[in-house]
């Protein structure tokens, strides 16, 4: 349940994101997709969600694989750090491999800051929804 709910908040965040952005780009994909299938132009809603299940796939992965790390990382800064620099980290690595260009910075700061706040509260939010069930 948590994991799902992590997962469907960064994509929400993400497509937010994308569609806050003026200038995105996502052409890139649609010339790497066609040698697999064809996507219109007109279809490049579908761009936008691999981009985004895939920033909230890559996140929710590094945060799994670095998490026997996080109690040496909260030894000399905090968890919401952690989790930006994973927010930042599985971001990044996405724009730039599938070559996302043209999105707007200033959303990507609110989408760290939101998805750092949102990683480090999402735990406690539903172990309290579920101990009032």
């Amino acid at each position: 349940m948590v994991l799902f709910t992590k997962f469907l908040i960064l994509s929400i965040l993400n497509y937010v994101v994308i569609l806050t952005s003026p200038y995105i780009d996502t052409f890139q994909i649609v010339e790497d997709l066609s040698f697999f299938w064809t996507i219109e132009l007109d279809d490049i809603f579908m761009t936008y969600l691999i981009v985004s299940f895939s920033v909230s796939t890559l996140t929710i992965a590094l945060i799994t694989i670095f998490k026997p790390f996080i109690e040496i990382y909260l030894l000399h800064y905090s968890r919401f750090l952690f989790y930006f620099l994973v927010s930042l980290l599985g971001l990044s690595t996405v724009y730039i491999v599938l070559r996302v260009y043209g999105y707007s910075r200033l959303s990507l700061l609110v989408y760290l800051l939101s998805s750092s706040l949102i990683l480090n509260y999402t735990s406690t939010i539903v172990k309290m929804l579920r101990g009032k069930n």
